[in-house]
């Protein structure tokens, strides 16, 4: 009898031990990404980074003050989730027609010790010609990830290494405010929309 208990025991030990290593731990081990900014949030208040786009240019954070911002956040190793997005950013803008040039697609960077300008330039090509790759010093990236609410984090892997970061887009207006999101997994029309209403004018930003 004795025993039989103690074999009951230590399977229950073993079921809880199971149960907490696949339930518990990943939460406690997991990197904590920034909660979703709320809408009207400025994301780029009185920030002081500075970064290049991909023609050289320098790109401050009070640029995000002149016009509504379209923001993906990647970078050009990225296996799968980087490419759809800018391929769906790509099919938004071509869906918004003439009104696709009041909004400014950027790319974003995570990357930065990879992602020159050169290679930015060369990778958004490839999606829309419109999109302004961003790049610059990993300290800049980093404050400017930061500020933006964006999360980012260097993985090690075998010969290398892989970034993880935030696939969601952000919907910025005229003002560098956070007003909305895009996700890959909605339908276009349903981006093209929320892009839309983006650019409708507000009482509380003028020009947007």
């Amino acid at each position: 009898m004795l025993r039989k208990l103690r074999f009951a025991l230590w399977v229950a030990v073993a079921l809880a031990s199971v149960l907490f290593a696949v339930l518990v731990w990943p939460v406690l081990t997991a990197p904590q990404k920034p909660v979703a900014p709320e809408s009207g949030q400025p994301l780029a208040d009185a920030a002081n980074w500075t970064l290049t786009d991909h023609t050289g240019r320098p790109f401050t954070a009070a640029d995000l003050n002149s016009r509504p911002t379209l923001l993906v956040s990647g970078f050009t190793h990225c296996p799968d989730v980087c490419p759809t997005s800018l391929g769906y950013v790509a099919n938004v803008l071509k869906a918004l027609g003439p009104q696709a040039e009041a909004v400014r697609p950027l790319f974003l960077t995570v990357d930065p010790e990879r992602d020159t300008a050169a290679v930015m330039a060369e990778y958004v090509a490839l999606f829309d010609r419109r999109i302004l790759g961003l790049t610059g010093t990993p300290e800049d990236v980093a404050k400017a990830t930061k500020d933006l609410g964006l999360y980012s984090k260097k993985v090690p892997q075998e010969g290398g290494y892989t970034m993880d970061h935030t696939a969601t887009m952000l919907l910025l207006d005229g003002r560098g405010r956070f007003r909305s999101s895009l996700d890959i997994h909605e339908k276009p029309e349903v981006a093209v929309e929320k892009v839309r209403l983006l650019l409708k004018p507000r009482p509380d930003t003028p020009g947007t």
